[in-house]
C-alpha cells in the first residue's frame, strides 16, 4: 500500500473508533444521537467509501510496441503483396503479383519463405494473374486474384479449384472464418463477398473501397481505403462500428494479442491500434519509398512480417 493510503487509513481507523464509542454511549443511555454527530457520521461514511482503493484493470497495457528489424528476404519476391503464416507447416507464403495489380497476364505466383527469411521455393504455385490477399482453412490456401479466388491444396501445392466472382472488379484481401466461410474484399466494387459451399456471393455492400479483412470472434474487421478507417462489423447483424480513423491507405489488419491491432498502410506505415482504439505510428518507411502491404503477425514469435510491394521483399521485425 502506498504511504499516502496508509496514513489516510490510520486517520479513518482513529475516527471510526471514536464515533463507535460515542454511538455506544448514546445507545446505552437511550438518548437520540445529536444531529451534528449524525451528519458527521454520514460524511465520514462517504469519505471511507471514496478512500477505498479502486480495483486495478486486469487488461494488458495499451503502450504501443516497438519494432526492430530482424531480417529481410532477397529481392526476388516480385511485387510482394501479402504474407501469411501456416502454423501447421511452420512456413510463410507470399503472394507475388509480378506485374500490374489488375492485369490478367498469368505472371502471378506464390512463394514459400522460411521463418529465418530464406526463400525456399520461389514459384511454389503458379498459374495466377495478380494474387493478393490469402487465407488458410482446412489444409487449403485461398488466394484472391482480380475476379477469382483460387483454392490451393497446401500438401500438394496444386490449385484444386478456381471460383469466379461474377461482377467483381478488384478482389483484394481474404479472411477465413472458423466455420469455413471465406470473406473477400472487392475494393473496386466497394463490397465484401463470401465464398461458401463452392459459391461466391455478396455479403456486405456500400463499403468505401474495402481492403484489409480480419475475422475476430463474431466481428469482421475492415480497413476502408477511401474512408481511412478501421471498422468492426457484427457478423450476425452486419451493423458497423467505426473504431479509429486517419489511417492513410489502410491495408492489412493483424491482432496483436492484447486486444489491439497492427494496421499497415500500403505507402509504408504500420500503426498500432490499442484496445481503446488509439492509433500510434510504429513503423514509417515512406522516406525510403518502401511499402507496407498486407502484413502478418505471429504472436507466439512476436514477429511482424511486412511485404514491401515494389521493393520485392518481405521484412521481419521483432516486436517488443
Amino acid at each position: 500500500m502506498p504511504i499516502e493510503s496508509h496514513a489516510t487509513q490510520k486517520w479513518i481507523d482513529f475516527l471510526i473508533s471514536g464515533w463507535i464509542s460515542d454511538l455506544q454511549s448514546f445507545y446505552l443511555a437511550d438518548k437520540p444521537l445529536p444531529m451534528i454527530k449524525f451528519t458527521a457520521l454520514l460524511i465520514l461514511a462517504c469519505v471511507i467509501i471514496a478512500c477505498q482503493p479502486s480495483k486495478k484493470e486486469t487488461g494488458v497495457s495499451s503502450v504501443a510496441p516497438t519494432l526492430k528489424i530482424k531480417w529481410q528476404t532477397d529481392s526476388v519476391l516480385t511485387t510482394a503483396e501479402s504474407v501469411i503464416y501456416d502454423t501447421k507447416n511452420d512456413i510463410l507464403y507470399v503472394s507475388n503479383i509480378n506485374g500490374v495489380p489488375d492485369a490478367k497476364d498469368g505472371n502471378g505466383f506464390i512463394s514459400k519463405v522460411s521463418l529465418d527469411g530464406k526463400v525456399t521455393d520461389l514459384k511454389w504455385v503458379t498459374g495466377m494473374d495478380a494474387p493478393k490477399g490469402m487465407g488458410i482453412y482446412g489444409g487449403k490456401l485461398y488466394v484472391a486474384d482480380i475476379d477469382r479466388v483460387h483454392e490451393i491444396d497446401i500438401a500438394s501445392g496444386k490449385i484444386l479449384n478456381t471460383y469466379v466472382a461474377e461482377g467483381a472488379k478488384f478482389l483484394n484481401d481474404i479472411a477465413s472464418g472458423t466455420d469455413g466461410k471465406i470473406y473477400i474484399s472487392d475494393s473496386g466494387a466497394s463490397e465484401v463477398l463470401v465464398l461458401e459451399d463452392g459459391k461466391i456471393n455478396k455479403w456486405l455492400t456500400n463499403q468505401p473501397n474495402p481492403n484489409g479483412l480480419l475475422v475476430d470472434g463474431n466481428n469482421l474487421m475492415i480497413a476502408l481505403w477511401d474512408a481511412k478507417t478501421l471498422n468492426s462489423i457484427d457478423m450476425t447483424s452486419k451493423e458497423g462500428t467505426l473504431k479509429t480513423d486517419s489511417l492513410d491507405n489502410p491495408d492489412g489488419i493483424e491482432p496483436v494479442g492484447d486486444g489491439g491491432y497492427f494496421v499497415s498502410s500500403w505507402n509504408g506505415m504500420v500503426h498500432y491500434v490499442s484496445p481503446d482504439w488509439k492509433s500510434t505510428l510504429v513503423l514509417d518507411t515512406r522516406g525510403d519509398s518502401v511499402g507496407a502491404a498486407d502484413i502478418e503477425y505471429i504472436p507466439s514469435k512476436k514477429m511482424l512480417l511486412v511485404p514491401t510491394f515494389y521493393k520485392n521483399s518481405v521484412v521481419a521485425y521483432d516486436v517488443k
